[in-house]
């Protein structure tokens, strides 16, 4: 589980930017290599850095937890000294004002009775962000904060503006539960923890690291171009006018699958801990993140080079699923397991056969829906290589031969041994049942 395949340059040799144009493979490169410079400044911190380079590219964000003095504000520096771009930072505490986030009050229009920010050099005019001691802040700021990290928009009255934070990193000694602090922590779809319990041979990198940058940021010569991390994002999210990144129904089932197997995993540790037990916070996935979960995918794609998902990137959803131990050679995480024994079950739970009949359902199921809105579908070339395969699957030569009856009848003649793949099919015969009063 320790790999660093996410980062391992294509050559073999770290990739150094020294300037030069960057297309799409040289800027994936520039990103590895800037990540694996970052780990020779903080040895130790591979499997932070791996969940960073997802954060980067899916413009998410990431919360660091851990106590006083392990690096976390020297990781934070050393990571945006990588990218051009403006870093917004902020030491957060119970009197934080709005004003730091927010950017103060302008006094002109003050005067002139309307409540307006001057929103340069804040969080709202931000490209990356460093949030230290992020949950020491009131609920009024983090509320205020929640709307910025999510919607990328600051609405306050009359100002709209939109923001253009990219990635923040939050650092915090603890967690605080509360009405407010549950959605903030949802936005954070990157969690690690950093346990400052080493080995001899970690403490003795560190020592050899700190005899070379004395506890500061080593920033490189050159700095990889915004617009280049912003393609490749716009490449992961779907964004990109000419380049995407595919994933087939099996594999977003299998997505899925690992997900609840997870999560069934963590609620079955937690009643086993019994009443009174804080729950975890590696213990709920939200829909909005589990849905999301696909860009992890897509990331993992294209650190690799590929414009399509393939089973091995699932293994990716690690980065989300667990606290990831952001010291390398920290004590072993229980988390840890459950997640590699959700991958395990679920990718051995399932044969080729029951694969190929997830995206078959999934298809009938897919063009079941265009069929309810009475789209001309043979007319649209982007639905042609769908329609054809579900014609041959429910044996018919025209979609103008389809009826509710059609879909009713490939369901119902279907004998399906695997348990999951057939509840998939009983959820999709009862939504086509609904429609056709069958």
């Amino acid at each position: 589980m320790r790999d660093v395949s996410l980062l391992a340059p294509a050559d073999g040799r770290p990739y150094v930017y020294r300037g030069e144009p960057l297309d799409v493979p040289r800027a994936i490169e520039a990103l590895k290599g800037a990540l694996l410079h970052v780990s020779e400044t903080l040895p130790g911190r591979t499997q932070l850095l791996q969940q960073t380079a997802l954060a980067l590219l899916t413009r998410r964000h990431q919360l660091l937890i851990s106590r006083a003095g392990t690096g976390k504000s020297l990781y934070g520096d050393s990571v945006f000294s990588q990218f051009e771009g403006d870093v917004f930072k902020a030491q957060f505490s119970q009197g934080t004002r709005l004003e730091t986030i927010l950017g103060g009050l302008d006094l002109k229009q003050f005067h002139e009775g309307r409540l307006w920010h001057n929103t340069a050099h804040s969080l709202v005019t931000a490209d990356f962000a460093y949030l230290d001691e992020f949950m020491n802040a009131n609920d009024v700021v983090l509320e205020a904060i929640l709307g910025i990290l999510n919607e990328r928009r600051f609405q306050q009255g009359e100002q709209q503006e939109e923001a253009r934070l990219h990635t923040a990193l939050a650092m915090t000694n603890h967690l605080k539960f509360s009405a407010i602090s549950e959605p903030i922590l949802d936005r954070f779809m990157f969690k690690a923890s950093i346990d400052p319990a080493g080995d001899t041979l970690n403490d003795l990198l560190i020592d050899l690291a700190y005899a070379r940058h004395h506890g500061r940021a080593q920033p490189p010569e050159h700095r990889i171009p915004l617009a280049a991390l912003r393609e490749l994002t716009a490449i992961v999210l779907g964004d990109h006018p000419d380049r995407r990144i595919e994933a087939s129904h099996d594999i977003l089932f299998l997505k899925n699958e690992i997900i609840d197997a997870c999560v069934a995993r963590h609620a079955a540790r937690q009643q086993a801990a019994g009443p009174g037990a804080r729950p975890a916070t590696d213990g709920y996935v939200s829909p909005r993140t589990k849905a999301a979960c696909r860009d992890v995918l897509n990331a993992s794609a294209l650190l690799h080079h590929r414009d399509r998902v393939e089973k091995s990137d699932l293994a990716a959803l690690r980065f989300v699923l667990t606290i990831i131990p952001g010291n390398d050679r920290a004590l072993h995480d229980p988390g840890q397991d459950i997640f590699a024994e959700a991958l395990h079950s679920t990718l051995q739970g399932y044969t080729e056969a029951d694969l190929e009949t997830v995206r078959e359902l999934t298809a009938i199921a897919q063009s079941f829906h265009l069929y309810l809105h009475g789209i001309p579908i043979e007319a649209q070339p982007a639905h042609r290589g769908l329609i054809r395969f579900v014609l041959a699957l429910i044996g018919k030569s025209s979609w103008h031969d389809v009826t509710a009856e059609t879909f009713l009848e490939a369901l119902r003649g279907r004998s399906i041994a695997n348990p999951r793949v057939n509840a998939l099919r009983e959820e999709i015969l009862e939504e086509v049942q609904e429609y056709a009063g069958g």
